[in-house]
This record gives C-alpha cells, sequence and structure tokens, in this order.
C-alpha cells in the first residue's frame, strides 16, 4: 500500500463562511482551500503545519449523509493555555480533565460538531 496520511476529514456545516471564520478566526487555523468547485464551494482549514486539513462542507450539497455531527481530537501542547484563550473568545468550553493518555477538554464549533483538545502524556505512541 502506497497511503501515507489522512488527506482531510469532512466536517458538515450549516454555514461555509461562519465555520470558516470560527476555525480561521477563533481556532488560529490556517484556511488551505476556498474554491468553487461543482458543488458550491469547496472549503478546507487546519492548524499550521498539519498534515491533515478539515473540509467544512455545506449539508445541503451532495448526496452524502451530512446532517449526522463528527467529533474529532486535537492536539496541544498546553490545554489550560488553550481553553482561556477560548474562554477569552467568548467560548464556552470545560475544565480540563486528567485520563491516562493526557489532559483532556471538548468543544464544540457552531454546528455543534464536537472536537477534543488532548495534551498527550506520553502514554502510547500518538503520532505527531
Amino acid at each position: 500500500m502506497n497511503i501515507d496520511r489522512i488527506q482531510f476529514l469532512t466536517v458538515p456545516v450549516a454555514d461555509q463562511a461562519k465555520a470558516r471564520d470560527f476555525y480561521v478566526g477563533k481556532l488560529g487555523f490556517d484556511l488551505l482551500v476556498d474554491v468553487s468547485g461543482p458543488h458550491g464551494p469547496f472549503v478546507m482549514v487546519g492548524p499550521k503545519g498539519a498534515e491533515t486539513g478539515i473540509v467544512l462542507v455545506d449539508r445541503a450539497v451532495g448526496g452524502l449523509d451530512h446532517q449526522t455531527r463528527v467529533h474529532f481530537q486535537l492536539s496541544t501542547a498546553d490545554v489550560d493555555a488553550d481553553i482561556a484563550e477560548l474562554r477569552a473568545q467568548g467560548i464556552e468550553v470545560d475544565d480540563a480533565e486528567e485520563m491516562p493518555w493526557g489532559r483532556v477538554t471538548s468543544v464544540q464549533d457552531p454546528d455543534g460538531n464536537a472536537m477534543g483538545l488532548l495534551e498527550p502524556s506520553g502514554y502510547g505512541n500518538w503520532p505527531r
């Protein structure tokens, strides 16, 4: 097999511009792609330097079931600093919890998609 990474994952959203502004403006992601496609705008964002993008797909477009919410995990070097920064921007986020694999919390985007923030503890073989 020649597969070497995940190119992108798809996150269904009701308003691509609002979602783009959240991921880029609030989370500090890079806008990787924003072009017109055959089914409307193709918008992909990602953390700085990441090899995997997140495509913000309009729930009303295409033949896929985009009504389902998703959950994904983001890695961070300092979950407490991220929590403080998110709260300063008016985003609701719980305090971090201690788990065997690290300190974690969760936050939701404007469409209710959940993303975890994980500060890995060194347990296991987490990809970087």
